[in-house]
């Protein structure tokens, strides 16, 4: 099985590491416009005629991972599906919503398969959530607080929001079942840059479920980052139920569940805190998740479950989310 890798960045490098764990007799290709990303690739073990430009290797190709910057996302995505070739594509995986519901589109009349890489959708964490929310254990889900905020570098190609916040964005759209039915959005630029660096959120899903999310740089992070080499960031997501809540730590990779009574009293309601559980996956990395989603992908090529992320979700629902905010942010 040939994977071509579109951009051999940090990133791209995880991802070539996770293929051979999915997939141990693959052969990796590598396009990359960059002769220095060109050379990374040669140096970490690919075939000098195994790295090129992606019009010559796409051909050769059996599963097309595009990891590029977002801008180039769609061209790379729009030609892998027009050769046929089942395809992956890192967040955010498009600029605008022509271009979400034409990659959907393409992707249904064709029946080639796409998965938008929310890798966190992958976290053992993430899984065992659903199970204690299924089981009826916090109760009714009314309300969930995201937090993604860090000393990390923002990128030149995607906003906070598209970059940071989606993830988050996506995970609440995972446990609220459906989409945010309206939101508000409002961002401050307190380093006076020319774009903003602080961001906060309010959604309101169906089943009226709230939810908030807090994006900045200014607010700093507390853990060391698996994903960016020398930033601190906080990643945290809070699900409030009728009768407990789920914390999920996705740095600390640490899951506490708490089951709570609350009493109407006088002042208007009394907690009592019934259990309190912790629940600990020391072992979580970025290139494990990736395989884990790797390895569902090559299941779904074998037509024994579906794709991880698909594109309604991962790019036509939440592009509609990052456009309103655009516009509202004007």
């Amino acid at each position: 099985m040939n994977i071509l890798i579109c951009g051999f960045g940090v990133f791209g490098r995880k991802h070539a590491e996770a293929w051979k764990k999915a997939a141990v007799d693959c052969k990796l290709l590598v396009a990359d416009s960059n002769p220095e990303m060109r050379k990374a690739a040669v140096e970490a073990g690919c075939n000098f005629e195994d790295v090129g430009d992606f019009n010559d290797l796409i051909s050769r190709a059996d599963i097309v991972d595009i990891v590029t910057t977002s801008e180039s996302h769609f061209d790379l995505a729009t030609a892998s599906l027009s050769a046929g070739k089942p395809t992956l594509i890192e967040k955010p995986a498009v600029k605008s919503i022509e271009e979400a519901k034409f990659l959907k589109y393409t992707s249904e009349e064709s029946g080639v398969p796409v998965q938008i890489q929310f890798v966190l959708r992958a976290h053992p964490l993430v899984l065992l959530a659903q199970e204690v929310i299924s089981a009826g254990t916090i109760g009714r889900l009314v309300a969930m607080d995201g937090v993604f905020t860090g000393w990390k570098r923002m990128r030149p190609d995607a906003s906070i929001l598209e970059n940071d916040g989606v993830h988050m964005l996506d995970l609440m759209r995972l446990f609220a079942k459906a989409p945010p039915d309206d939101f508000n959005v409002s961002a401050e630029s307190l380093l006076g840059g020319t774009v903003p660096e602080t961001m906060h959120l309010k959604l309101m899903f169906p089943n009226e479920i709230k939810a908030w999310l807090k994006l900045g740089v200014t607010f700093g992070g507390k853990q060391k980052d698996a994903y960016t080499a020398g930033s601190l960031t906080t990643k945290s997501l809070k699900l409030i139920g009728e009768s407990g809540s789920i914390d999920l730590d996705f740095n600390e990779d640490v899951m506490e569940v708490a089951e709570v009574a609350f009493h109407p009293s006088a002042g208007g309601f009394t907690p009592e805190i019934k259990r309190l559980q912790s629940t600990r996956y020391p072992n979580v990395t970025p290139v494990s998740l990736l395989t884990e989603c790797f390895t569902q992908f090559l299941k779904v090529l074998d037509g024994k479950q579906e794709v991880l992320c698909n594109l309604e979700q991962g790019a036509v629902e939440i592009t509609q989310v990052l456009e309103e905010a655009r516009r509202r942010l004007l």
